[in-house]
């Protein structure tokens, strides 16, 4: 059995050397960081070794061209500076003439409302008059029919007389009122054209003052609309423009790493960072601790027998095969007995009838 022993020891080794792989990565991450920080801020010391004369004219090119982008950024923020400057003036230009039209507006309203009331109240009266005009041409009916059927009784009333007398006398004070109503109504209908023609004046220039404030209204919002994305391009191109300084930011990387692995080689540290050397010999340190780690997982795992690492797995693929096989089997057997128990007690008549017999 000792190739079971052999089996658990080669996985044991194989965890061991994932996590010890697991750790190199992250202790080489933290060595490059660590490395390009060093070549950071050793740029000066770099600049007294020839070897390094590529990295200092690449770093030169990248910075030039860095200072290129800071300085179409400034523009661009100086552009965004200017447009915020030219929306805030539009806003108050745009308050000062609508205010301003605002103002203007409301005694032409007051005036308007005033002579709609006018109007309406002219016309009310108008109304009343006509209807007085009517009431007076149907009671100068009723009269008459009162008249005609007054004379058409047989036989005549004994005071026929008196009473055609007195709808005679009170039909003939219909016409003067009349009179005077239609005389009211026209003073009425001439007040009211008066007025109707003053609220038309009105309605006129509140129309005027009204699109007067909308034309207003619509070029500053045109404009503001305007600004609005002359500002969106604008902060599109600062966002651009600082991309594209990260991504120089990061070309300058590979330089700074190969900076600060020669001087991390040479026991160089810049003067005013001497723990950046004290990180990077700490992070070399660790690397080859993780390696001669694996170094020696792996000689360890060369060591096994291979024949009984071979009877190992083979055993592991055969349980793993055999085992669906053998739950399955199990699972049927168990079925079988449940339904042979559940016909046993569906006829218990047929199980009695043989101790009767005997």
């Amino acid at each position: 059995m000792s190739f079971i022993r052999t089996g658990f020891r080669e996985i044991g080794l194989k965890v061991r050397r994932q996590r010890t792989r697991i750790a190199l990565r992250h202790e080489k991450r933290l060595l490059q960081r660590s490395e390009i920080s060093l070549g950071r801020e050793g740029t000066s010391q770099a600049a007294n070794f020839p070897e390094l004369r590529n990295e200092i004219v690449a770093l030169k090119k990248l910075e030039q061209e860095q200072k290129e982008v800071a300085q179409r950024i400034a523009q661009i923020e100086e552009g965004v500076k200017k447009i915020e400057a030219e929306r805030r003036e539009n806003a108050q230009a745009q308050n000062e003439a609508l205010g301003k039209l605002e103002v203007e507006k409301k005694p032409i309203l007051l005036r308007r409302n005033a002579a709609k009331s006018v109007a309406d109240a002219c016309d009310r009266e108008l109304a009343a008059v006509d209807a007085r005009i009517g009431s007076n041409d149907a009671a100068d009916r009723d009269l008459l029919k009162e008249l005609s059927a007054l004379q058409a009784l047989e036989p005549p009333p004994a005071d026929l007389e008196t009473k055609s007398a007195a709808l005679s006398a009170r039909r003939a004070r219909l016409p003067e009122e009349r009179a005077e109503l239609v005389r009211a109504r026209l003073g009425s209908a001439d007040a009211c054209r008066i007025a109707k023609e003053k609220l038309s004046t009105a309605d006129a220039e509140l129309s005027v003052i009204d699109k007067n404030l909308e034309r207003q209204r619509n070029e500053f919002e045109t404009r503001d609309r305007t600004l609005n994305e002359q500002m969106r391009s604008q902060q599109e191109a600062i966002r651009e423009a600082r991309a594209l300084h990260q991504t120089v930011e990061e070309r300058k990387n590979p330089a700074y790493l190969n900076i600060g692995r020669h001087l991390a080689s040479q026991g160089i540290a810049p003067p005013n960072a001497p723990e950046l050397l004290v990180h990077v010999q700490r992070h070399r340190a660790a690397m080859d601790r993780h390696l001669q780690h694996t170094a020696d997982l792996a000689r360890l795992s060369s060591q096994i027998d291979k024949q009984e690492l071979r009877k190992f797995y083979f055993c592991v693929f055969s349980v793993l095969v055999l085992l669906p096989l053998i739950l399955l089997l199990v699972f049927s057997i168990t079925q079988t007995t449940r339904m042979v128990a559940a016909g046993n007690r569906s006829h218990p008549l047929d199980q009695s009838r043989p101790f009767r017999a005997r």
